[in-house]
């Protein structure tokens, strides 16, 4: 097995005690530094106002716990004595948890519209049917929903672009009213669900390490990420709540089992979108049989439309948040923002108005991931391909996507405990650069955030993964791993 940084199988002699030490240190300087996170929380309260909110120390504080994780990580996988310390990495992966379970979310603010969305939904109206600023400006709402928003407080409020419509799928909307019916209004049973969906993801791992037989302490990469306890404890983002979905299926496809693959994957869609662009691989390996992919994609199609119905009857306009976001939204990117430029010049050259340059640009990222996506499952896979296959399939949607936010990063995080990768994995320790956008443009500076930082967070990983393909190591990049 390749380890993270392309080693030989052959382990190199150490001390017994040097891994255990630094892992026993590791784990609790990161938990004491997530610590310091938690406290120093409360300087993030929206009423303070951001000039006066420690952005460099929260940046300074996640960039040193993504160094000091990958450099555990490293140290763990490439360890012969890793394995027997399985039980204290569980233990501080669950104490970085809890320690961000009663923090304040830092610089996020899109829990405020899981909440108004958890109470729509569980007092039975259609949460895609009007918008936050509609209800706020009471235009054409039940009498339900203004009630509903005089109880909220400052919550909806505070929802960003509060003129959208909602845009998370049907079974994310399932669980934001469960959370409210547990208790209203609070992030406490939000962040209660995402562990269960957390541990879950964990326990897969756990058994796909198991089925590959490799080392169970490669789900430090998975569990230890601070990056992951940031955004989805801190934050609240619902992006954990997919993996079980994703992760399974590629598992179950694995096992040849492909109807429940696709199910679990329509589940995960049901949440998050992505989880699509895996359905061409898993099934790759029936393509032979037309019959058995009708039945399966007919299946798909039926539970898909029955999911996503209540969106559709909601009806598709400009105030429709997955329509607005499909086609304007744009934070954070890296490749994307050079498809704009070539796009821009391009129909310069060719005669045309170039305010369309934004549109072409998501043509040509959507005909690369479809092309990307069709050379990946080309060849049948078998074994640990599905995992390998799976990560480079969102490792590509997630680099040459519009929005490269760092929750969006976490995509990667269970398929990586299976097929580890440098070159990704210091994306926990660059990512953290982003929140630099918040001490920038408060100060009327935003140029060096979009013209500097967000270069600074991607150009050192496109580096590594050429460096990595150039010397011919396993499987990313490159035909011959594929």
């Amino acid at each position: 097995m390749n380890l993270l940084f392309g080693a030989d199988r052959e382990r190199k002699r150490e001390r017994p005690l040097d891994t255990k030490r630094l892992i026993v240190w590791s784990g609790f300087t990161l938990t004491g530094l997530f610590l310091i996170l938690s406290f120093l929380s409360d300087y993030f309260s929206p009423e303070t106002p951001l000039k006066g909110r420690p952005v460099l120390l929260l940046v300074l504080i996640l960039t040193l716990s993504g160094a000091l994780y990958i450099f555990t990580v490293f140290r763990a996988l490439n360890s012969v004595n890793a394995g027997t310390m399985l039980g204290f990495m569980l233990f501080i992966g669950l104490a970085l948890r809890l320690v961000m379970f009663f923090s304040t979310p830092i610089l996020e603010d899109d829990y405020f519209r899981y909440l108004w969305d958890g109470a729509v939904t569980a007092n039975g109206i259609n949460p895609y049917k009007y918008s936050p600023e509609q209800v706020i400006q009471n235009r054409d709402v039940p009498e339900e929903l203004s009630r509903l928003a005089g109880d909220s407080g400052d919550v909806i409020r505070r929802i960003n672009h509060p003129h959208i419509r909602t845009i998370y799928p049907p079974v994310t909307q399932a669980l934001f009213a469960l959370s409210y019916i547990i208790k209203p209004w609070s992030l406490l049973p939000w962040r209660a669900i995402l562990l269960v969906f957390d541990i879950a993801t964990l326990a897969l791992i756990l058994y796909a390490l198991n089925l590959m037989r490799l080392p169970l302490i490669y789900a430090m990469i998975y569990w230890w990420n601070p990056l992951l306890a940031k955004e989805i404890y801190n934050s609240g983002h619902l992006d954990v709540l997919v993996f079980p979905f994703a992760f399974g299926g590629v598992m179950l496809a694995l096992r040849a089992k492909y109807p429940g693959s696709l199910m679990s994957l329509a589940a995960g869609i049901g949440m998050k979108l992505w989880p699509v662009f895996l359905i061409p691989l898993v099934l790759r390996p029936i393509l032979s049989s037309p019959g058995r992919i009708l039945r399966a994609l007919l299946v798909l199609i039926a539970f898909l439309i029955a999911l996503f119905l209540p969106l559709y009857l909601s009806g598709p306009d400009e105030s429709s948040g997955l329509i607005a976001y499909g086609s304007s939204w744009e934070n954070n990117d890296s490749i994307f923002r050079i498809l704009i430029f070539i796009s821009d010049f391009s129909l310069g050259i060719l005669g045309f108005q170039t305010y369309h340059k934004y549109a072409l640009a998501r043509v040509i990222a959507v005909s690369l991931t479809v092309l990307c996506i069709a050379y990946v499952s080309y060849r049948k896979p078998a074994g640990g391909d599905f995992f390998r296959k799976s990560l480079f399939i969102v490792a590509f949607v997630f680099l040459i996507s519009p929005t490269e936010f760092p929750w969006y990063y976490t995509w990667l995080l269970p398929f990586l405990a299976l097929q580890p990768r440098f070159p990704l994995l210091t994306l926990t320790a660059l990512l953290p650069l982003y929140y630099l956008r918040y001490y920038f443009e408060p100060r009327g500076k935003p140029d060096i955030f979009t013209n500097i930082i967000v270069w600074l967070e991607f150009a050192p990983v496109w580096v590594l993964l050429f460096l990595e393909w150039k010397r011919g190591r396993r499987e990313f990049i490159g035909s011959r791993f594929l």
